[in-house]
């Protein structure tokens, strides 16, 4: 279900790219079928890399990322970010 609801969306997205963008890396005519691909690829990829990306860090060092204390790198009003409740 994911799966399709990320296609449609890839799929919606790329209505904004004009053919004749497109037709600068395809060869021949740009129809539905050649977008449609085009989301079927990207989709996928996305899948493929955010499970293998999901299955390379572990819970605690996704928490800190999330969570974490980050200065601002600009030298700003630095305020901490909330921590995690357990």
């Amino acid at each position: 279900m994911s799966y399709a609801v990320l296609f449609a969306g890839t799929a919606a997205a790329l209505l904004l790219i004009r053919p004749s963008v497109l037709a600068v890396s395809v060869t021949g005519r740009i129809g539905l079928p050649e977008y449609l691909t085009l989301a079927w690829i990207v989709s996928s990829l996305a899948t493929v890399g955010g499970a293998i990306g999901s299955g390379l860090e572990d819970e605690e060092t996704v928490r800190a990322a999330a969570y974490g204390y980050h200065p601002d790198p600009e030298g700003g009003a630095e305020q901490p970010r909330p921590r995690d409740i357990e």
